[in-house]
């Protein structure tokens, strides 16, 4: 059985690692899967649970200085242990990463794929060695327009939606986790799902919701889900909160490890910046909010009024607009998480999404 090599950043278990995690099960049988983790943490503990072949290996980031410098010692490793491992391929999951795969691709004569899951400007492309990846898989219409516009040739990229697992994402939870733990009472629960990093716009979330808690006659709390990735950003929000007397009435919970019980203690879920959070949410048949990120023609998932909300504005006051009109309509929120969870179940299998990537490893290695 052909080996491939996963590059991953590893660490706790975010919507890249959960999407690897149901790549790697889902093509288990037809290739062997190695992969290759720079943190250890959650992830690398779940990899190891299912019996999958992990290492980790502390990867420093290809062109940050000083520590960019020792980059071909770590892609030095990294190769031989491809080498050792006698891989066919090498798949990277993480964009930044994107050199090294391109270094060991081009050490031992393998293809490689590259999964872009963000949008990405064409300095980046260039950045992160787009060019070299024999495939690209990209997570939506929106992101392959961006590598068209690079320069990326077409017959290389596509596009692959990121996969739910529908069973673990399901509406019947009823464990109101959030409400037990931060004393929310019996009040409306608005989350946001993301690390805590200036391009999440939490502090946009806060905004609305400070808005919201000063005008509206409805008992609101609004949480922000995700470790601190970035810390002035959080002195911010924090500074923001205090100073409009929001204290009891936004709560930050941290990183969850418990995501679909999480969401399902949601009754709303905003998202600012995208992500396969979106798609558990509406797995989990909640109404969604996707708010300055899509636009009607790039949105594909999110249907203004079908299976979510879409501002496609970034101004606070649209924000507040769209959450306005869920707080205070019940039936459209039952309407719209009815429709996202039958949209889940017919568009996000992750076994679809890892049949559709075995199609691309076929095609490159047989």
């Amino acid at each position: 059985m052909k080996r491939i090599l996963y590059l991953s950043r590893g660490g706790y278990i975010g919507g890249s690692q959960r999407q690897l995690h149901y790549l790697v099960t889902g093509i288990a049988g037809s290739y062997e899967p190695v992969i290759i983790c720079s943190k250890d943490g959650h992830f690398v503990e779940l990899l190891r649970s299912c019996g999958l072949h992990t290492q980790v290996l502390p990867l420093r980031p290809w062109r940050q200085f000083p520590a960019g410098l020792l980059r071909y010692f770590d892609a030095e490793r990294l190769t031989r242990f491809a080498k050792e491992q006698d891989v066919a391929l090498v798949h990277c999951s993480d964009l930044w990463m994107g050199n090294y795969m391109s270094r060991i691709a081009a050490k031992l004569g393998v293809p490689s794929v590259l999964h872009v899951r963000t949008p990405v400007a064409a300095d980046k492309v260039r950045k992160y060695a787009c060019r070299k990846a024999s495939a690209i898989i990209a997570i939506s219409p929106r992101i392959k327009q961006d590598l068209l516009g690079a320069g990326i040739d077409e017959d290389k990229i596509t596009v692959i939606n990121d996969g739910v697992d529908i069973q673990a994402f399901r509406p019947d939870l009823t464990v109101d986790i959030l409400k037990q733990t931060f004393s929310s009472d019996d009040r409306l629960a608005i989350g946001i799902i993301s690390r805590i990093d200036p391009s999440k716009r939490q502090l946009d979330f806060v905004r609305a919701a400070g808005q919201i808690i000063h005008s509206s006659t409805k008992n609101v709390a609004f949480f922000i889900i995700g470790e601190v990735h970035s810390h002035s950003y959080f002195g911010l929000i924090k500074q923001f909160i205090a100073e409009n007397q929001l204290e009891k009435h936004v709560f930050f919970t941290g990183r969850r490890e418990d995501m679909p019980q999480v969401l399902s203690s949601l009754d709303i879920i905003v998202s600012m910046s995208g992500g396969s959070v979106m798609f558990e949410a509406m797995a989990c048949g909640k109404p969604v909010i996707s708010a300055g990120f899509s636009s009607p023609k790039t949105s594909v998932h999110i249907q203004n009024d079908i299976t979510g909300l879409l501002v496609s504005s970034k101004e606070t006051a649209e924000l507040v607009a769209a959450l306005t009109l869920l707080i205070n309509s019940p039936q459209m929120r039952t309407r719209l998480g009815q429709n996202a969870r039958k949209w889940a179940e017919a568009n996000f299998s992750y076994l679809d999404m890892a049949a559709k990537t075995r199609q691309i490893y076929q095609r490159l290695i047989g």
